[in-house]
């Protein structure tokens, strides 16, 4: 998490959501500022039947969104992830929406708050609201981005929840995020956010990892992806598996599988130790 772009902690005035064309892409909301917040609509989220709500994390913001040397940008893992649900299911009416619909925290002194997830959560309860109600909404955290689902999860009106790398969602418990549907949950087997505090104290920390056992989520695998930004890399396990969770395909999501712990050589299990 490098420090970059403006600071954010200044509160910002709801986003206004509907149809327009802006800076040549198809917008749900903008407001206008280089600091800013968009929301972009990939497909047709009016007349889709699945639809995956991409919330990022760090560092996100109108004045760096169409940077096209920014590898892991949001609009590119949006490209990625509704290209992939198009081809896992060809013949379903799909979209993606790239919501940065919140000021993102710029380095690792404004990510450890929760201040700027609990004011975008708002945002987020209200995009879920404005989504057609016969589609199937997915909301899809990465990083931070996994705070502001959870805070939003028990308002808003979802299906599906994805937290990929998250550092917390924000709430102490599975229980506290009000949520009855799916909750997912993956981590890189080089993320460097497992090493991320889990304390949640006032507005400070973001609670307990999703992929804690107990936690209540379904992990799935990930396959090779490394480092912390490389879930939606064209072609990995990950991607497919988010394309397959938004698009309701469970039972062709791959589970992460935990080998039992090994016993060691002649403990007593109540059988027979062949040497």
């Amino acid at each position: 998490m490098v420090a970059a772009g403006p600071s954010t902690n200044s509160v910002t005035d709801p986003l206004r959501y509907g149809r327009a064309l802006g800076y040549g892409v198809r917008l749900l909301a903008c407001d206008g500022t280089e600091d800013g917040r968009i929301v972009e609509e990939l497909g047709d989220a009016a007349t889709a039947d699945h639809i995956a709500v991409l919330v990022p994390g760090n560092d996100n913001y109108l004045g760096n969104y169409f940077n096209q040397k920014r590898a892991t940008r949001p609009r590119a893992n949006a490209q990625t992830l509704l290209a992939t649900m198009r081809e896992v299911a060809p013949g379903e009416r799909v979209a993606v929406v790239v919501w940065v619909g919140y000021r993102t925290p710029r380095g690792f002194g404004e990510a450890v708050s929760r201040r700027p997830a609990l004011e975008g959560a708002r945002d987020l309860v209200r995009l879920t609201r404005f989504l057609p109600r016969s589609a199937r909404v997915t909301l899809v955290g990465h990083s931070y981005g996994t705070v502001v689902c959870g805070l939003a999860l028990g308002q808003g009106r979802v299906s599906d929840c994805v937290a990929l790398g998250s550092p917390g969602m924000g709430v102490r418990s599975r229980q506290e995020l009000g949520f009855s549907g799916n909750l997912w949950a993956a981590l890189g087997p080089s993320d460097w956010i497992r090493f991320f505090p889990r304390g949640h104290v006032g507005e400070i920390g973001h609670g307990p990892s999703p992929m804690r056992s107990g936690y209540g989520a379904r992990v799935f695998e990930t396959g090779d992806i490394r480092g912390h930004c490389s879930y939606y890399r064209q072609g990995s396990e990950s991607v497919r598996n988010i394309a397959r969770i938004a698009l309701g395909r469970y039972e062709e999501v791959t589970p992460v599988v935990v080998a039992a712990p090994r016993r060691p050589l002649g403990e007593f299990t109540g059988e027979a130790v062949v040497s």
